[in-house]
């Protein structure tokens, strides 16, 4: 049997405080392995916020997009942050859904495990609202590592 071997990391981040947790294992792993760290923050597309408007609600601010890259960027920074200093790094920003960007990214750039934070939602709004680590973990093509 073949050992397990990561050269790249990937980590979505959302600015939780489970998704910087992940940041801080997948940076350990990291160092322990040398591979590499990629910190994904997806902004949620105009199509997708739709879905959590009310009803006949369409206006959206001018600057929603420059303030949602704005934080984004903000959250990657703060990642980047969390990791130990030999561990290499890169960030991206995508939007769309993040369940389904996060599978798709790390299919497409090659990754080899996905490190996520749990958001912990409760049983209830779980079912409601959906849950992106779970649609990830069902999802991705590559083993995915929840951390709550």
């Amino acid at each position: 049997m073949n050992a397990v071997q990561y050269k790249k990391i990937l980590v979505p981040v959302d600015g939780s405080p489970n998704s910087y947790k992940a940041v801080q294992h997948a940076g350990y792993l990291a160092a322990c392995t040398g591979a590499t760290v990629g910190l994904l923050h997806v902004m949620i597309s105009f199509k997708d916020l739709q879905v959590y408007a009310p009803l006949g609600t369409t206006y959206i601010p001018e600057d929603f997009m420059e303030n949602a890259e704005e934080f984004g960027n903000h959250v990657l920074a703060e990642a980047v942050g969390l990791l130990p200093p030999e561990v290499h790094s890169a960030t991206f920003l995508e939007l769309g859904s993040p369940a389904e960007r996060i599978p798709g990214f790390a299919q497409t750039q090659g990754y080899d495990v996905i490190v996520m934070g749990r958001r912990g939602l409760g049983v209830l709004k779980e079912l409601v609202m959906g849950s992106v680590s779970h649609y990830v973990l069902h999802h991705a093509k590559c083993p995915v590592m929840v951390i709550k």
